[in-house]
């Protein structure tokens, strides 16, 4: 396999990128850490965790339906963001721990549950931001799709 920057599509990894990623995981993890020092969990069930771990993964897949159905957004913003930001804000790994502590069956089941709850959650926000780009559409238009930049990763706005 070929090197594709050499065949004219840009790098995707940019000291740009990299500078978003950690900038936006920064942030993330600090949001995460504040968040659960002022909701603590409680003993028993992780709610601050789950509540962090759906909102966070509920945005992503929102954010990542849109930019790929719509091709907006300069690659830095979109790995800012998503990798950086909402990477680091979720917190799969808060939730092992936190199962590492309880009964076998209290862990399986705090686990099951994160995991349901956060697999509908991106269910259902990829649904709402399909349904709602597709209804953004002017029906009188040519039938053309959104707009959409060149290339995603370019770097390019419309």
């Amino acid at each position: 396999m070929g090197n594709t920057a050499s065949r004219g599509a840009p790098p995707r990894v940019t000291g740009r990128n990299l500078a978003a990623v950690a900038a936006g995981g920064f942030c993330g993890a600090a949001l995460r850490v504040g968040l659960g020092l002022w909701f603590p969990d409680a003993p028993g069930f992780p709610a601050t965790t789950l509540a962090i771990n759906v909102t966070g993964t509920a945005a992503l897949a929102a954010l990542t339906s849109y930019w790929q159905i719509t091709h907006r957004g300069p690659s830095w913003l979109r790995a800012g963001i998503g990798t950086g930001f909402l990477g680091a804000f979720t917190t799969f790994s808060a939730l092992i721990l936190f199962a590492l502590g309880t009964t076998p069956a209290e862990a399986l089941l705090n686990l099951l549950l994160s995991l349901l709850i956060c697999a509908v959650a991106a269910w259902a926000s990829m649904s709402w931001v399909e349904r709602a780009l597709a209804g953004s559409k002017d029906p009188k238009s040519s039938g053309q799709d959104l707009p959409r930049a060149g290339d995603p990763d370019a770097g390019e706005t419309p």
